[in-house]
């Protein structure tokens, strides 16, 4: 896994590669680590094709270029590696969205939450998964990255994907179950959301990346807010 840390403070940069250093070891998992000290550098070395990462910890809050500008800039020259974003503050966790952040790690909570964060990298990395299910006597497989949605009409449920609708019959709690740990969201008692694809959030409603608008309900209202503020691998 290649990967990039872009940070202006030099100790959080070496004390996150000390911990990935680490992960590494103990996963085995290979792991080459380039250091960027502003977004200016990092983005040079993209424009450069200098850079072959495949995720990219950045940090909000910086000196001269922020992280949001530069990964918006990333995006925009087509940029499509995962990005974590690094902060100290919340507050940035709902813009994170605008520019497709794969996760959202809090600095003071690295050494906790860095490897689930990882793991997830590594799942988003290893290639395509499906989902399979049968209707009126026909197997069905979609690959998971492309499902936008699940709607639930009483044992009836729709598969939104990016580019085709499907339908079967199951539970959804028992679908919500299946998928778990797999980054599909409950947020209300119809409808299981991907979290990739969700671009903004509020008390009672949520947006995904093609405007779809879905509801939140007051019963998964908390978790909705908590899942998305953080970004965690479950």
């Amino acid at each position: 896994m290649h990967v990039a840390v872009c940070d202006d403070e030099d100790i959080f940069r070496e004390y996150l590669k000390k911990l990935l250093l680490e992960y590494s070891f103990k996963t085995d998992e290979e792991m080459i680590i380039t250091e960027y000290s502003c977004g200016e550098a990092l983005l040079d070395a993209y424009s450069q094709g200098g850079m072959a990462e495949d995720v990219i910890f950045l940090d909000i809050r910086m000196n001269g270029m922020d992280g949001m500008e530069a990964a918006k800039l990333l995006r925009g020259q087509g940029c499509g590696c995962l990005i974590v974003f690094l902060t100290s503050l919340e507050e940035y966790a709902r813009r994170g969205y605008e520019v497709k952040a794969f996760r959202y790690l809090l600095k003071d909570q690295a050494e906790s939450d860095l490897e689930p964060v990882l793991d997830a990298c590594r799942m988003e990395l290893a290639g395509e998964d499906y989902f399979c299910f049968s209707y009126e006597r026909c197997s069905y497989s979609v690959p998971k990255r492309e499902i936008l949605y699940f709607e639930s009409k009483k044992r009836l449920v729709l598969l939104h994907a990016a580019k085709e609708e499907h339908r079967f019959y199951q539970k959804l709690d028992d679908l919500e179950l299946q998928l778990s740990g797999e980054g599909f969201l409950r947020c209300h008692k119809s409808f299981l959301v991907q979290e990739r694809h969700i671009k903004s959030w509020r008390e009672n409603a949520l947006w995904l990346a093609d405007g779809t608008e879905l509801p939140v309900s007051r019963t998964y209202e908390k978790e909705v807010n908590r899942r998305l503020m953080l970004r965690a691998a479950r």
